[in-house]
């Protein structure tokens, strides 16, 4: 029995190990003049692409948290459909999949850090930005002919 508490012990504490480590959930925040991401404490080096009609591309970072996509430093937004998608490392560290030689030796790394990716879409009417349902089939190909 003195076998099995230490063990569940172990077992439970490697549970909550794994929990912490995971990235959190991360939730897309659509208003009229911006969006930004709720839950996003642990991210490094994030990358916020926002792409739109006519060419329209805007990118913002953060080195810590995640950026905020906003109305105001956006530059002017013709009405239509646009999509963002957002990459970042969380905190977790994993082995490196791929590992080459670069010469370094015993210094080279052996770890990464967990990529985060995620994407959405919302579309701009009279200069404001709105929420696009996708379960709907709203903001797909607008393009495409049947």
């Amino acid at each position: 029995m003195r076998t099995f508490i230490p063990a569940a012990a172990f077992a439970l504490s490697l549970t909550l190990a794994g929990a912490a480590l995971a990235a959190p959930d991360i939730e897309a925040r659509v208003q009229p003049t911006s969006i930004s991401f709720a839950g996003g404490q642990n991210y490094t080096n994030a990358v916020l692409t926002v792409t739109g009609p006519d060419g329209y591309v805007k990118e913002e970072s953060a080195l810590r948290g995640l950026p905020i996509f906003r109305l105001q430093t956006a530059g002017r937004l013709v009405d239509g459909y646009y999509q963002f998608a957002l990459s970042a490392a969380t905190d977790e560290v994993i082995p490196l999949r791929n590992k080459m030689d670069n010469g370094r030796g015993a210094g080279a790394r052996t770890t990464e850090y967990r990529a985060f990716n995620m994407s959405g879409a919302f579309r701009v009417e009279k200069g404001l930005i709105v929420p696009v349902d996708e379960t709907a089939g709203e903001g797909g190909d607008v393009d495409a002919t049947e």
